[in-house]
């Protein structure tokens, strides 16, 4: 019996300029995965207010297209924002809360969030329990996956203070939960401790269903690096993630939004 991998593949409101591409893809039967270029900083409000004005041109095409928001994935909004404690005075959870609510009223159901930072300071069975609290607010009646973050947590080793939710107490977090963990190949740092972390995850009784594939933030997976995930017979989503060129880097990608730093789409490893 063959393993079926449902594909995905991650999108910005640039790729919708190319009508072929996306047509493309909705005939390949390529499912879409968002990736939110606005940040979420101190400026809350009118962060949150571009967020939804970037949602809803994310809307506008779709209708254009004729794609159900419902089979739409939503990924967290602002890069590497995981803190959840306040943290000079601001919590990363209350503006991903409220978006994420925002999306629900228009019709997505499938959520990504990064596994959040906690802070030392606090006790951890306290804030664990806190943290369990919001997993269950942030989606109500949608599916949520938690990613699990180890690669880029290597950049904050030098500073102190931060409770980084891996492994066990990664485990703990969302154990039990309606959300469910994610793996992404970079944060796993490799495609055979992906897999790794998949068969442990599995033998403790949690169910993985999507692996973001992408190493060197946002790098293309070989052929043969995808071939080892195929083998694993891991049959849930495989989400593309790989869209910055070889000769670029995600950091200056992520400071200019510029399309330079983007594979066009006739080069996407996607086909």
């Amino acid at each position: 019996m063959e393993t079926y991998n449902p594909l995905y593949t991650t999108v910005t409101v640039s790729d919708f300029k190319d009508s072929n591409y996306i047509k493309k893809l909705i005939n390949l039967d390529i499912g879409l995965e968002l990736a939110l270029l606005t940040n979420l900083s101190e400026k809350i409000d009118s962060d949150l207010k571009n967020l939804k004005k970037e949602i809803a041109n994310f809307c506008h095409c779709f209708d254009n297209f004729e794609i159900q928001k419902s089979s739409i994935r939503v990924h967290q909004p602002g890069g590497y924002m995981y803190y959840w404690y306040n943290r000079n005075k601001i919590s990363g959870f209350e503006p991903l809360r409220d978006f994420f609510h925002h999306c629900c009223n228009l019709g997505f159901q499938h959520f990504v969030i990064h596994a959040p930072y906690g802070n030392l300071s606090v006790n951890e069975d306290v804030e664990r329990c806190e943290y369990r609290k919001k997993l269950e607010s942030l989606t109500p009646n949608a599916n949520l996956e938690v990613e699990e973050i180890v690669a880029s947590n290597k950049e904050l080793n030098k500073k102190m203070g931060i409770r980084f939710y891996v492994n066990e107490l990664f485990e703990a977090l969302i154990e039990k939960q309606k959300a469910i963990p994610l793996l992404d190949v970079y944060e796993c740092t490799g495609v055979k401790r992906t897999i790794q972390r998949l068969k442990g995850l599995t033998s403790k009784g949690f169910e993985v269903k999507t692996i973001h594939m992408h190493k060197e933030k946002h790098k293309f997976l070989t052929s043969d690096e995808f071939e080892q995930l195929i083998k694993s017979k891991f049959c849930g989503n495989l989400v593309n993630e790989g869209f910055i060129k070889a000769d670029r880097s995600f950091e200056k990608f992520i400071l200019t939004k510029s399309l330079d730093c983007v594979v066009s789409n006739d080069q996407s490893r996607t086909f």
